[in-house]
């Protein structure tokens, strides 16, 4: 339950988003630091508000750069829940990780997390100038969704999800099985370096 890009740049058409995967079907158990605050009302609110312990995951330490230390990066970080449904996805424009209000009520605590990650990764990688839609690569090919994606199977694998929960979390309506594989391939080249 990663990100896609659906945005006017790139293949698709709108902004970048998170998902699909049927709501509630990852079971772990998550530490405290990964609970997402669910009684939020639709609405736009600070990243601190909707996961207030994310600067004690290990994941999170991930994301941060010389440029975007985390605690700066969550300080700023805007999340906006929207009536509707879907899953998540940057607004390039605001910046903001915008949550539809059904995913955010009934997706799975283990995906939703994972995806505030993964979209958190595409806030710094914003802040820092990179082209979330580069259009010189194929959406499974693209350097912003690897490293976002590596954030959240590295963080997933951590918590315990098996292999199989990792490839339904990658799992899209708009790319095959096979370029799933291809994702993960890139993931696995991704982190590859990090496990030596």
């Amino acid at each position: 339950m990663f990100s896609y890009l659906l945005s006017q740049r790139s293949e698709f058409a709108g902004v970048a988003h998170c998902g699909p995967r049927p709501y509630n079907e990852t079971m772990i158990v998550l530490p405290g630091y990964a609970r997402v605050i669910r009684s939020l009302r639709t609405g736009e609110h600070p990243f601190l508000r909707v996961l207030p312990r994310v600067e004690e995951s290990p994941a999170a330490r991930r994301i941060e750069s010389e440029q975007m230390p985390l605690a700066a990066l969550v300080k700023k970080g805007r999340v906006r829940i929207k009536p509707g449904d879907g899953y998540t996805w940057v607004d390039d424009e605001a910046p903001a990780i915008v949550l539809t209000e059904r995913y955010y009520r009934e997706g799975s605590d283990a995906d939703l997390y994972l995806d505030l990650l993964h979209e958190l990764t595409h806030l710094r990688q914003l802040a820092g100038g990179s082209d979330l839609w580069d259009e010189n690569y194929r959406y499974v090919d693209r350097p912003t969704e690897i490293e976002a994606y590596a954030v959240a199977v590295e963080e997933g694998r951590r918590l315990g999800m098996t292999e199989s929960e990792i490839f339904r979390h990658l799992s899209n309506p708009w790319i095959s099985p096979g370029d799933v594989q291809l994702l993960l391939n890139n993931v696995e080249r991704f982190l590859a370096p990090v496990r030596s």
